[in-house]
C-alpha cells in the first residue's frame, strides 16, 4: 500500500465526514474562486426555456465567438485554464452543461446527443453566437460534433480535443470496452475506484491537497447513480452486438458528414480513449488535422492548456 491509501485512511478514520466534506469544499471553492478572478472569468446565468444553464465567460465580446463545452463529470472550470489561453483573441464562452456543474439537472430528462445539441443550440442563441467556432472536449467533443452536423452554417471550425462520440470497429482498451463489459470509471464507489478514474485521465494525479481529493471522491462517489442514468440515456439499448454495430454505424455516417474544417487533438497518455480513436477520427472527419500532445494525458485542457492553445490557434489563423 503506498503512501496516498495509507494517509487517505487516516484522515478518513481521524474526521468525521461532515466535517471532511464541508472543509474539502470550501477549500476547492476556494481554489477554483481564485482561478476564475485570475483568469477574468465572467460568471452568467442563461433560461433556455426549460432548463437554466450556469456559465463563465472571458473577452471582449467584439472579439471573434468561441463556445468551448466541457466532458463527462466535469464542469466550465474544467476548461478554464484553456479558454484564458484562448481569451485574448476570442469572446470565449464555456458553459455548463445541463446535468453538470452549476447548471440544472432535471432528472426526467433524456440525456442524450440530441438533447444536448439542441440546448446548445439554444444556448447559442440565447447568447447571440450567430457564427462562431465550436470547441469541444471528452463529451463536449461528441456534442460539438453534433452541432457540425446540424448546424453546419453556424460552425465555422471545430476543434475535437479526446472527443467522445465515435466508436471505432476494432476492440481495444477503452472506456467503451470498459462500460460494455460492465465497469464504468465514472462509477465510482469506492477510493481505489476513484485513484483508478484519476490515472486514466491525469499524466500527474496527485497534485490536489488531501482534503480537496477526499471530498472529490466523496462528490464522485455521491453522484454515482446520477452518471449511472446520465450514461444509459447516452448509450440506449445496446443489449446485443447487432444493436451496439448500429449505434457504429450511426456515429461513423455522422462523423463522416462533418465539412466543417476541423481540428483534433490528442493526449498520447490518454486512459480513456485511446490515440488510435484519435487517429481513426482524423481519417473519418474528410476535413480535418491532427495533433498529437505528447506529456497529455485525456484532460489536456487542464493540464497542457498553453499547447492545446497553440494549436489552436494557428489551425484558426492557418
Amino acid at each position: 500500500m503506498d503512501i496516498d491509501y495509507l494517509l487517505h485512511g487516516l484522515y478518513t478514520r481521524l474526521l468525521p465526514e461532515s466535517f471532511r466534506w464541508n472543509f474539502g469544499e470550501n477549500l476547492y471553492n476556494a481554489y477554483v474562486g481564485t482561478r476564475r478572478k485570475a483568469s477574468g472569468a465572467r460568471l452568467g446565468s442563461a433560461f433556455l426555456g426549460d432548463i437554466t444553464v450556469k456559465y463563465l465567460e472571458w473577452g471582449r465580446p467584439q472579439l471573434p465567438k468561441l463556445l468551448l463545452l466541457h466532458g463527462f463529470g466535469d464542469s466550465k472550470d474544467g476548461v478554464l485554464p484553456y479558454a484564458k489561453e484562448l481569451s485574448r483573441r476570442f469572446h470565449v464562452i464555456a458553459p455548463d452543461l445541463p446535468g453538470f456543474g452549476e447548471s440544472e439537472k432535471p432528472a426526467r430528462v433524456t440525456y442524450t446527443l440530441e438533447q444536448f445539441e439542441t440546448w446548445i443550440t439554444r444556448f447559442a442563441d440565447k447568447m447571440h453566437f450567430d457564427r462562431f467556432v465550436m470547441a469541444g472536449h471528452s463529451l463536449g467533443g461528441a456534442i460539438a460534433a453534433e452541432l457540425a452536423s446540424k448546424i453546419p452554417h453556424r460552425i465555422q471550425r471545430l476543434i475535437l480535443i479526446s472527443a467522445a462520440g465515435l466508436v471505432p470497429t476494432n476492440d481495444g482498451d477503452n472506456i467503451y470496452e470498459r462500460i460494455l463489459n460492465g465497469h464504468n470509471p465514472f462509477e465510482v464507489s469506492s477510493y481505489e475506484d476513484f485513484r483508478e478514474f484519476f490515472n486514466l485521465i491525469f499524466s500527474d494525479p496527485h497534485k490536489a491537497p488531501l482534503p480537496v481529493q477526499n471530498y472529490l471522491y466523496m462528490k464522485f462517489a455521491a453522484n454515482r447513480n446520477w452518471y449511472h442514468k446520465i450514461f444509459l440515456d447516452m448509450m440506449g439499448d445496446i443489449s446485443s452486438e447487432d444493436l451496439i454495430d448500429e449505434r457504429k454505424q450511426e456515429q461513423i455516417k455522422k462523423f463522416e458528414a462533418i465539412s466543417t474544417p476541423t481540428l483534433i487533438v490528442w493526449g498520447k497518455y490518454d486512459g480513456f480513449f485511446p490515440e488510435s480513436i484519435g487517429t481513426w477520427m482524423h481519417h473519418t472527419v474528410r476535413d480535418s488535422r491532427y495533433a498529437l500532445i505528447e506529456e497529455a494525458a485525456h484532460m489536456a485542457p487542464m493540464e497542457q492548456s498553453g499547447k492545446l492553445a497553440k494549436l489552436t490557434l494557428a489551425f484558426l489563423n492557418g
